[in-house]
């Protein structure tokens, strides 16, 4: 809540939503709960927001996944949900973006 209010006011950004993504299973960190029960506890976490949501796609790969593929993934849903082509840092586009 605190970061989407900082953003609406700068002026800079319109944000249009928020994901939770927990991680896989083999990310491997030390006492690391179960994705099932993570992802179990991130739903109950955001069930009361109406911008907020849980993406269980992280979890059910077959292994860890890079924070970029992760990126990636939500970008690539963001396009077909919306239609809308996202900034990419690293390719400069002439399109509509979101920011």
């Amino acid at each position: 809540e605190r970061a989407r209010d900082y953003l609406h006011k700068t002026g800079r950004f319109i944000v249009i939503g928020g994901i939770v993504s927990p991680v896989h299973d083999s990310y491997g960190k030390t006492g690391l709960v179960s994705s099932r029960h993570r992802l179990t506890m991130c739903q109950l976490a955001v069930q009361a927001s109406d911008w907020i949501r849980v993406d269980p796609w992280e979890c059910y790969q077959d292994t860890w996944q890079t924070t970029c593929s992760v990126l990636e993934h939500h970008r690539d849903l963001m396009k077909r949900v919306t239609g809308c082509i996202l900034s990419n840092v690293n390719t400069p586009s002439i399109t509509p973006v979101i920011g």
